[in-house]
Order: structure tokens, then sequence, then C-alpha cells
């Protein structure tokens, strides 16, 4: 049984089924199946996770029995740098030169708002405002006051700086 290999089931439809077995963990993705061909390819998946020998043979035989076509090949690593002229190590330890503009660019801090009141500030003048809603018969100018601190709460909140 292959180790490491990629099978491609296409149907004329246009559906495209892809299995992937690359140390030891098999990647499944599906493209534009129906509910008869998703039924088969999920059949098709737990088949091919066990890896047994002829499972390949067998999920084959199943996606042919749907109209799929299937071809399947042998995944290799290629030689990393070859006929570059520079050595692996080389081009393994040169950094992404994307990932260093943007450390430089944005720091190593996480981005995130600054500590605020204003959330819990919103919250309580919201719940106020519908406490006041409950018991307008009793007590009209609750409402009044929570929805008017509803509101400077939000736009205290919109206009705060988003970072300390």
């Amino acid at each position: 049984m292959l180790e490491d290999y990629e099978a491609v089931y296409t149907n004329p439809s246009g559906a495209t089924a892809i299995f992937t077995r690359h140390d030891g963990s098999l990647d499944a993705v599906a493209r534009g199946l129906d509910s008869e061909q998703f039924w088969v390819f999920k059949n098709v998946k737990s088949l091919l996770v066990r890896n047994d020998e002829g499972d390949l043979d067998q999920a084959t035989s199943l996606m042919a029995a749907i109209g799929f076509s299937g071809r399947v090949r042998k995944l290799e690593l290629a030689a990393v740098g070859a006929g570059v002229g520079s050595s692996a190590a080389s081009v393994a330890a040169a950094p992404h030169v994307g990932a260093v503009e943007h450390a430089e660019e944005h720091g190593d801090h996480p981005h995130a708002p600054a500590p605020s009141y204003w959330p819990l500030m919103t919250g309580a003048a919201a719940s106020l405002g519908f406490l006041g809603l409950i018991v307008v018969n009793w007590a009209p100018y609750i409402a009044a006051i929570g929805l008017i601190l509803l509101f400077v709460c939000m736009i205290g909140w919109g206009i705060e700086p988003f970072e300390a």
C-alpha cells in the first residue's frame, strides 16, 4: 500500500474529490458533489483512513460506480535547492521577507483595544432603559434616563482611542 499519495477523482459534471495521504494523515476535499456522491465520498474517506492493502483499489471502484474517473500519484519529496547551487541549510534558514517587514512595522505587542469601562457602562445604561420600558406605567422617566445614558455611553465608547 502506498504511504504518501494523492488520489484525484473527477466527474464529467465538474464534481471533484481529492484524497491526500502524507505522513500518516489523510486530507480529503470535495467540490460540487450531490448528496449521493457525498455519501460515497464519506465512505471512501473512512476506507482510506485505514490504509490497508487494497483500500485504494476499492475506493477507486466505489468512485467509478458513481461515474468518477480516478488518477493516483505517489508523492515524493523534492530536493530543496536542487539545481540552484545553494545548500539546503541556507535556503531553510532564510527568513520570509514579508514577515520581517510586518514585525518591524507593527512591533511584537498584541493589537487589541485598550481596557475600558465603556462596555460595562453601556450595558448598565441599556439595562436601565429596558427596565424603564417594563415599569413605564409606574415610573416613565426611568426609560428616558436609561436611553439618554445609553446614547451618551455609545458616543463615549465610539470616540475612545483604539490603543492605549
